[in-house]
């Protein structure tokens, strides 16, 4: 199932689809307060909507910081619609917010199974990496010397490895804000 049949399966209101695209736009533009007042306007225009819900859900997380309610929004999406790689989608975007690193991996891989060839789902696997196993898998992970090999194949890897980047932004989550001014 695809993200635009859910709005146009329930003869969503005009309004609510307007205000959810402004917040989709503003999303991508990375203005964060406005895509939450727009979300906003969308899910009380079409409360039972549920991408309304989803992403009002991810912008209650990420603007205002109502883990409690935008957790339960994401999820009670989910129950309404099915899975959906979009819904799917916030929900990790959700759990990454909280640093729930695990259960933003488990809604991908969940996506994954379900839609293995849907490019977002894909982008945020990349983005959120994957935990490599022991350089010497005889041996403990905690054990010192391989988490001291550990350390440096990392820092190889990172000198000569891809030039792209691996980060939460893939998945819309901002950066955390830098404390001091450093000048």
């Amino acid at each position: 199932m695809t993200a635009a049949p859910l709005t146009e399966a329930r003869g969503g209101d005009a309004e609510a689809a307007a205000a959810f695209d402004e917040g989709q736009a503003a999303f991508v533009a990375r203005d964060l307060s406005a895509a939450h007042s727009a979300f906003e306007r969308a899910h009380r225009r079409d409360p039972r909507d549920p991408r309304f819900m989803s992403w009002y859900g991810v912008t209650l997380v990420l603007v205002e910081r109502n883990s409690n309610l935008g957790v339960l929004l994401c999820d009670q999406a989910l129950r309404l619609a099915g899975a959906d790689p979009e819904l799917l989608l916030n929900q990790a975007r959700v759990h990454l917010a909280l640093n729930q690193r695990e259960r933003a991996v488990r809604a991908v891989a969940r996506g994954l199974e379900l839609w293995p060839d849907d490019p977002r789902l894909a982008l945020a696997r990349d983005a959120l990496g994957t935990r490599r196993s022991p350089v010497l898998p005889f041996l403990s992970r905690n054990n010192p010397l391989n988490r001291a090999l550990g350390r440096l194949r990392h820092r190889w890897q990172r000198r000569h490895g891809p030039a792209y980047e691996l980060s939460p932004i893939a998945l819309g989550v901002p950066a955390a804000p830098e404390s001091g001014d450093r000048s």
